[in-house]
């Protein structure tokens, strides 16, 4: 087939990755449709007035990204699957790495076997004192009621988010109660304005429900407020999406004084907030959610599951007063409600103060490792948080983030580049996200994180040099 893809052409970076964003943005469009047949390497070659190569170079990424497939002597075709903008990691059913490989590439807290072993213990106790609520239960669709006022009251006292029971609903973790949360007060259409690099998971969600998502520009501190401001008027969006609190990937967290400016703007165009706040409680107490600041128009989301063990999947929503009864029918259709075992460890936790002695364990854990990360990476420029999940590291010029992340997978070593995070198709910042948590062995992240810059003082091999 013939297809045109100028229009959606960068002049930016490499022309295999600009051929490969071309195609993310053709179907973004719906310009390219599921189970559309592309041309081939050579008709698109001649098409573009570039090698064969660099479209084969193209259509690899392309592939990489989860938006084509190519089928043995029958082409390359446009995914039917809608997940191309998730990441790899998360497009397979099994791990792609073998076990010897080092994994800095999926966000992940510490998980010792004292976590297992405080896990089991927990579980131990609620066979021995669990209400039989707690497996009878089907109709109270917003959560338990003990489970919700220990929930509201912790909310409350230790992360600062105004409400009360009345105004929290359980959920199956935060991407659940995030998605609650925008299906609420968003239409399909809509325009939602989130960080210019955010978690994939929300990218992946907008093109779930329809809604637009656009990206607005951010610093070392998160999105800036005159950007907002901006992109507010411009768009008039529905609602804003932020994590104010190590924004994944960059780790960038507000200030009192940026939440304070940011909350002004939004206060001023009356925009619907929705607070991804699932790090809070890798930060010591004391930065209060941008949801206190305009509790009328806020929902805040969190979870225990960054701070706790990863399989504890307890998620917090709180919405503003007299919208529970648009959320409910959301969660009623979803999930009926939240899985009453997991939150009733969760109020184990919570009332016993566990989920707390947790939360500065996994801090003491990952300021270990980023001290330990800044030592193997000295010389080379990166930002992070002292207890943060990642490191966000700028690359050497001798390397691009795609080549960086194809050379050290050789080299049994998974990390991520900022291309699942982008909401725009703009050129990719050229950084990579390094992950400290899923590692349970700090002596086999040091040699990851060895390996790593030893990689980034040399140069690329030949055959992963740029083909223009």
């Amino acid at each position: 087939m013939t297809i045109d893809l100028t229009p959606y052409l960068s002049e930016h970076g490499p022309k295999y990755l600009a051929i490969a964003r071309a195609l993310s943005e053709a179907i973004r469009q719906g310009e390219l449709t599921p189970g559309t047949r592309l041309p081939t390497h050579r008709q698109l070659a001649e098409s573009l007035s570039v090698s064969v190569q660099t479209v084969s170079r193209a259509y690899a990424q392309a592939e990489k990204m989860g938006l084509v497939q190519a089928r043995v002597g029958s082409g390359t075709w446009i995914n039917s699957l809608d997940d191309s903008r998730e990441s790899e990691y998360l497009r397979v059913s099994e791990p792609r790495f073998e076990a010897a490989s080092i994994d800095l590439s999926i966000a992940h807290p510490v998980c010792l076997p004292m976590h297992h072993l405080r896990f089991r213990e927990a579980l131990a106790e609620l066979a021995d004192q669990a209400s039989p609520d707690v497996i009878a239960a089907c109709r109270p669709i917003a959560g338990l009621i003990h489970q919700r006022e220990r929930a509201s009251a912790w909310l409350h006292e230790r992360l600062g988010v105004p409400g009360d029971v009345d105004d929290r609903l359980l959920c199956n973790g935060a991407a659940h109660g995030l998605m609650l949360a925008i299906a609420t007060v968003v239409q399909h259409g809509d325009v939602v304005l989130t960080e210019a690099l955010t978690d994939h998971g929300l990218i992946a969600l907008s093109r779930t429900l329809g809604f637009q998502l656009r990206g607005v520009a951010i610093d070392d501190e998160g999105i800036v407020p005159e950007a907002l401001d901006a992109a507010c008027r411009r768009f008039q969006p529905r609602a804003v999406c932020l994590t104010p609190t190590q924004l994944n990937p960059t780790g960038a967290t507000m200030s009192q004084a940026r939440r304070d400016a940011v909350a002004e703007v939004l206060i001023r165009h009356g925009i619907w907030l929705i607070e991804d706040d699932v790090h809070a409680l890798l930060e010591p107490p004391g930065l209060t959610p941008l949801t206190a600041r305009l509790p009328r128009q806020s929902f805040h989301v969190t979870s225990l599951t960054k701070v706790t063990v990863p399989g504890l999947r307890a998620g917090y929503l709180s919405v503003p007063r007299g919208q529970l009864h648009h959320t409910l029918p959301r969660l009623r259709a979803t999930s009926w409600m939240a899985t009453p075992l997991i939150f009733e460890l969760a109020d184990l936790w919570l009332a016993n103060g566990t989920v707390d002695e947790l939360a500065g364990e996994q801090r003491r854990l990952l300021d270990e490792r980023q001290r330990l990360a800044a030592r193997r990476l000295r010389g080379h420029e990166f930002s992070a948080r002292p207890s943060s999940l990642h490191v966000w590291l700028s690359l050497p010029p001798t390397w691009r983030a795609e080549e960086l992340q194809q050379q050290a997978e050789q080299e049994g070593l998974a990390i991520t580049t900022a291309q699942p995070f982008m909401v725009e198709q703009t050129p990719p910042p050229r950084r990579v996200r390094l992950s400290l948590g899923a590692e349970t062995d700090i002596e086999r992240l040091d040699r990851g994180l060895e390996l790593l810059a030893q990689l980034l003082d040399e140069a690329p091999p030949p055959m992963l040099q740029i083909v223009y």
